[in-house]
């Protein structure tokens, strides 16, 4: 009886621990589900904040791109409208050049109608005038070619003369001051020449004389005796051996 009680002790127990086993798996799994489940959460929670993130930021690029685009639509209308003004400133101003010129044109043809009467008259004035004019110039071309042109050649042949004497004297001077220049440069270098020539002289002498100083102030110097009686091979020649 006590054998059997045992066992059944035994197995109530492992029944326990494998119970409890259970459990606390459960236990473990439900805390894994769990966390697992926080952590999609907050995957999923983080990745819908990047999202929104990302559309806000999105939008507010829009909108900048949007305001830019804008901006620079209106400074294009507004370049525009500028240079459609400005062109029609300068049709206008060529209108009112092309209208003046040819009003211009128009005054200059009627003052030119009103002035070919008048100015034909004078033409027929003007060519009396005129053949009065050469009958008097063909009289005073006579006078001239036989009285007048031979004193003015005379007088022009003078002047040539008096001119080329007064360039010949003025050429002579020149030659004459040049000539003088280059004998004073001559004499100067001559100068300058001599001069040197007398230092180098006077410096020689001065040499020549501390030189004759140098060698009267220096000992005389005692002759070597001469060796005699040496053969030309002898190493020993001329040495005393005593």
């Amino acid at each position: 009886m006590e054998a059997g009680s045992h066992d059944s002790l035994a197995e109530q127990l492992l029944e326990l621990h494998t119970i409890q086993e259970a459990r606390v798996a459960a236990e473990e799994e439900a805390r894994f589900k769990t966390a697992e489940e926080a952590r999609r959460r907050a995957e999923a929670e983080a990745q819908r904040r990047r999202e929104e993130e990302e559309a806000r930021r999105a939008a507010e690029e829009e909108a900048r791109l949007a305001v830019e685009r804008a901006a620079r639509e209106e400074e294009e209308r507004r370049m525009r409208e500028a240079k459609e003004a400005e062109l029609r400133v300068h049709l206008e101003e060529e209108a009112k050049a092309r209208a003046a010129e040819r009003e211009r044109l128009l005054a200059h043809e009627r003052e030119i109608a009103a002035i070919t009467a008048e100015e034909r008259a004078k033409i027929r004035h003007r060519k009396i005038a005129i053949g009065t004019v050469v009958a008097v110039l063909l009289a005073a071309l006579g006078s001239y070619a036989f009285l007048i042109k031979p004193a003015l050649e005379r007088k022009a042949l003078e002047a040539e003369l008096a001119r080329q004497e007064q360039q010949m004297a003025f050429e002579q001077k020149q030659r004459a001051e040049q000539e003088l220049v280059a004998a004073k440069e001559a004499a100067e270098e001559a100068q300058e020449a001599k001069e040197k020539y007398e230092e180098k002289l006077e410096a020689r002498e001065q040499r020549l004389k501390e030189r004759e100083a140098r060698m009267k102030e220096r000992p005389k110097q005692r002759a070597k005796p001469k060796a005699r009686g040496c053969a030309p091979d002898d190493p020993l020649c001329g040495l005393d051996l005593d």
